[in-house]
């Protein structure tokens, strides 16, 4: 009884600061690592956005199979709608959309969720789907052709397989942007400052300097609306960098 009142008044902390900017995100890491399931199942009933958000992603992260039709119901309510549909797939396998009605379908079904592995295949086609383009390539290597403003196209590739130094499964995310005149090299790195995901780097490419923007995503956290996302950020930023390089668009 010492043990779950102990655990109780902590977790009763750890909610409280899930309201603070401040103390969010270490919140929700201590959240996560405790796997505090009941306690974040609450915080979706939170008047406050922000918190809502908070447990919506920390039960995507641990794959809660409890929290699927309280999500269900959120998505109902249009409530956050894109996070929670990316929790929900996370923590199915199943890649329904915004359409609450085929998640509630589903759920008077089996209800059971797939395999936690990524099927990389399923997953191109699916953001295929969502960019409106057809992937190209085969195995762990995609790429995405996607039309911008102006006429101008730029190619996004996409690889599966990679880890970190910790041996997590990554999925990078990467796009050329032209030749690392080194006279560019601050004003291209310090956009990195201004950007909120993905960097800018140096690449050699068939031996030559080239600048280039690259995202990376842990597998387990990969959901096709998501990585369509991250494509999309990168594309755009790549094509504004090799507009301004060499006024072609060859990308």
């Amino acid at each position: 009884m010492v043990n779950d009142s102990a655990h109780s008044a902590e977790f009763s902390e750890l909610i409280r600061q899930l309201h603070s900017p401040q103390t969010r995100r270490s919140a929700r890491q201590r959240l996560v690592a405790a796997r505090a399931v009941e306690p974040l199942l609450e915080c979706l009933g939170s008047s406050n956005e922000s918190v809502v958000w908070a447990a919506v992603e920390s039960l995507g992260v641990l794959r809660a199979d409890e929290a699927v039709e309280p999500l269900v119901e959120l998505l109902g309510r249009g409530v956050l709608v894109l996070d929670v549909c990316e929790a929900l797939t996370r923590i199915t396998g199943q890649y329904l959309g915004a359409d609450v009605d085929r998640w509630r379908e589903w759920l008077g079904g089996s209800g059971e969720t797939a395999p936690a592995e990524l099927d990389v295949a399923d997953c191109v086609a699916r953001t295929g789907e969502y960019l409106g383009v057809k992937p190209a390539g085969s195995g762990k290597s995609y790429q995405f052709m996607l039309s911008l403003p102006n006429d101008r196209n730029q190619t996004v590739a996409v690889y599966f397989g990679r880890e970190d130094a910790k041996g997590d499964e990554l999925v990078v995310i990467y796009s050329e942007c032209g030749p690392a005149n080194p006279k560019f090299y601050e004003a291209v790195l310090r956009k990195n400052l201004g950007i909120p995901a993905g960097a800018f780097a140096i690449r050699d490419i068939d031996g030559v300097p080239n600048f280039v923007i690259v995202d990376t995503m842990v597998a387990d956290a990969v959901t096709p609306s998501a990585l369509a996302k991250k494509i999309e950020n990168i594309a755009s930023r790549a094509d504004i960098v090799e507009k301004s390089l060499t006024k072609q668009d060859q990308r």
